[in-house]
């Protein structure tokens, strides 16, 4: 038996982050199912006092997501090293390349206090798990970490969670959506973008566009009542079982536009396997993360310039057929190659194999 003690780091008693669940909840929960592993997840809800002595003496490997706490990391490490554990720790974006419009960019941004602080745990920790090969790279580049601690796995996705399937919505109001919190804001606003939304829009007086989780004055005054917005929710849990079936429901197209930058190159597709789960079709950004689950014009469209967002943008205005089926195809993607059940054995023989090094 491997027992596996895992901590979501940015943890609260009020909410469940996002990358919380996707990097430790959800895959933990999922290997605990597994007969040879017994995972234990660190919930704050249950309002216990964090007991690094007991964890590291009851635990074969210690896993968590990225932070910046020096003194809690050394009291964890110092316990770890004592009773000879493993340390793994997770991460989703290339932090040393945070953005501007980023939150916590004054946290990580270069020659920060934060930065520093997490350079170093990462150099302490026994293995780093990240998303993509890209950020693998990122990884290695800027820590002291060799490529061969530095293990990939992709986000994935629990479709007995994010159950809801919506009805194919066939009305001559259609709607374009995007949904992302503040970090997506300059991306929002790249000029491709919103020229191809323009042109759209003066072409079809039936379309409109809501942004959920991002509120833009820009595009409020350029477009008026054709642009509306909307929130989602800071819990994981509330976005999935109360926000997100409705938002889906009265979406007709995914648009998810991306600045190509060494920060986004590292984000991973969350977006198409959450669209997609609904069943929705999308014209995602043409860069390295979709590229590898868009299969171009049949689970949904790439687009990079103008011209390219406009044109895949009309093509699923213009058929409903179209955006039917690119919705069941996408679904299938997702449903055949990404769901955390159909992965989950990727985890078990990577945590089994550290228990023999």
């Amino acid at each position: 038996m491997i027992r596996v003690f895992s901590l979501p780091s940015h943890a609260a008693i009020e909410r469940t982050s996002g990358v919380d669940f996707a990097r430790v909840i959800q895959p933990m929960t999922h290997l605990n199912k597994l007969k040879d592993f017994d995972v234990t997840i660190y919930d704050p809800k249950l309002n216990k006092k964090m007991d690094w002595l007991k964890a590291t003496a009851d635990n074969d490997i210690l896993h968590l997501n990225y932070t910046t706490n020096p003194w809690a990391f050394a009291i964890m490490g110092t316990m770890a090293r004592k009773y000879d554990r493993k340390i793994v720790l997770d991460m989703d974006d290339a932090l040393w390349d945070v953005l501007p419009d980023n939150t916590a960019y004054e946290v990580y941004k270069r020659d920060s206090e934060g930065i520093k602080n997490f350079t170093a745990i990462c150099n302490e920790v026994d293995y780093i798990t990240c998303t993509n090969r890209y950020l693998k790279n990122v990884i290695a580049h800027n820590s002291a970490k060799y490529p061969d601690k530095i293990k990939i796995f992709p986000n994935y996705i629990d479709l007995d969670l994010y159950k809801h399937r919506s009805p194919f919505k066939d009305e001559l109001q259609i709607q374009l959506t995007h949904f992302g919190s503040s970090s997506h804001w300059v991306s929002l606003q790249d000029e491709e973008f919103a020229k191809a939304i323009d042109r759209i829009f003066r072409e079809y007086p039936n379309v409109t566009f809501k942004t959920i989780g991002a509120l833009l004055p820009k595009y409020k005054a350029r477009w008026g009542m054709r642009y509306n917005h909307d929130f989602g929710d800071v819990d994981i849990y509330k976005w999935i079982k109360d926000k997100f079936p409705g938002f889906m429901d009265e979406t007709d197209i995914i648009v998810a536009p991306l600045s190509v930058n060494v920060y986004n190159r590292s984000k991973s597709s969350i977006k198409f396997l959450e669209a997609s789960s609904a069943k929705k079709p999308g014209v995602y950004q043409r860069i390295r993360q979709y590229e590898e689950v868009v299969e171009e014009g049949k689970n949904g469209f790439l687009a990079g310039t103008a011209e390219e967002w406009y044109q895949s943008i009309k093509k699923l205005v213009d058929d409903k057929a179209l955006r039917w089926g690119m919705g069941q195809k996408a679904f299938e993607t997702v449903e055949k190659d990404w769901t955390i059940q159909k992965n989950v054995k990727k985890y078990a023989d990577f945590f089994n194999s550290l228990t023999k090094t």
